[in-house]
Order: structure tokens, then sequence, then C-alpha cells
């Protein structure tokens, strides 16, 4: 997966195209991480391009807040001496709703020189805002195969008991899109 997505950015930084940003998605945030900073790492050896024009915003279990967002993307409006600069932003959930708003419009349209690698778990947390500025990737490790014990019993007690339980749950609730796909299982 990770090669063919070196072949294609290739591709399009050699047209000199501007690429959308890239959501990795992945269970195991650590280990998604690192392949994004192999990949990352990858993408300048493929254009002799030190690493040190890979720019990280690190996860550290704290809220991504504006001025987080505003320091970290100050190179990204300079021309680099290269073709590319990379920005990684880790477990993207951690932002808040302003600190989002305040990286939209470089994500919507991100320069030919930015390349921008996204990392979370999963959809959850993340606005829908931000999903549509991106090209989200599944890395795998989706848990789609377990059957969810919550909505089995839900299905079940409604089966089973004429219980209508599961139908006040998604009326009364704003369900997430991995919530609905686990239920659809």
């Amino acid at each position: 997966m990770f090669n063919k997505l070196l072949q294609t950015l290739t591709d399009k930084i050699n047209k000199e195209s501007v690429i959308a940003p890239c959501l990795f998605f992945g269970n195991n945030l650590e280990i998604l991480n690192e392949e994004v900073h192999t990949f990352a790492q990858k993408m300048c050896n493929q254009f002799w391009i030190p690493h040190s024009y890979i720019f990280t915003l690190e996860d550290n279990g704290e809220k991504i807040k504006i001025a987080d967002v505003k320091r970290f993307l100050e190179f990204s409006y300079s021309k680099p001496g290269f073709r590319l600069q990379i920005f990684i932003i880790e477990n993207i959930s951690r932002f808040t709703i302003q600190s989002a708003n305040s990286c939209l419009k470089i994500l919507e349209e991100p320069w030919i020189y930015n390349l921008f690698l996204l990392t979370n778990s999963s959809e959850s947390g993340v606005m829908d805002t931000i999903l549509s500025r991106t090209h989200t990737i599944q890395t795998g490790g989706t848990k789609l195969n377990q059957k969810d014990e919550f909505f089995y019993s839900l299905i079940q007690n409604y089966v089973e008991k004429k219980d209508p339980e599961i139908l006040s749950y998604f009326f009364r609730n704003k369900t997430e899109k991995d919530e609905n796909l686990k239920f659809l299982y």
C-alpha cells in the first residue's frame, strides 16, 4: 500500500501538482506513526531532500491548540530549497475545534511544495471538514470482523423481546461512522 502511494505521489510531484493531504487510519497509532515517518523518509530519499524537511507535530497525549498549529505550520508558507517539505500531524483527533478550523485553509490549498501526512485511529473524532479535504487511507487492522457485544445485545433484545431500545439509541444519540459500521456488521 505504501509503495503504491509512493509511486502516485512521486508522479504528482514530478508533474508539480498539488497533493491533497493524506489521512492514514490504523488501530495501533504507535505503529502507524512509525510507518508514516518511514514513508516520509522514503519520499525525502526519492527526491534527495534532507530529512530535516520533515516537520512533525508529535502525539504527546495533549490537545493540539491554535498556537501549536500556527507555530507548526510556519514553514508551510515559505518555499523550501527543495521540491518538497513534509508535515506530519500525529493523532489528529487531538485537535480542538478552533485548532482544526485554523488549519483548514492550508489543508484545502496545501501548495505544491507541501505534503501533509495525518494519522488517526479512525474517523471518529475527526471533523467532517478535515475529512472532506483529505485523501483517507485505511492501513488495515480493522476490527469489523469481531462481533460488537453492545450492538449484538440491542439487536437480540429487539428480535426476541421487541425491546425498542435499539431505535431509541440511534434516534437519541449522534453516532459516528465507525459505530454505524459496527452495527451493520
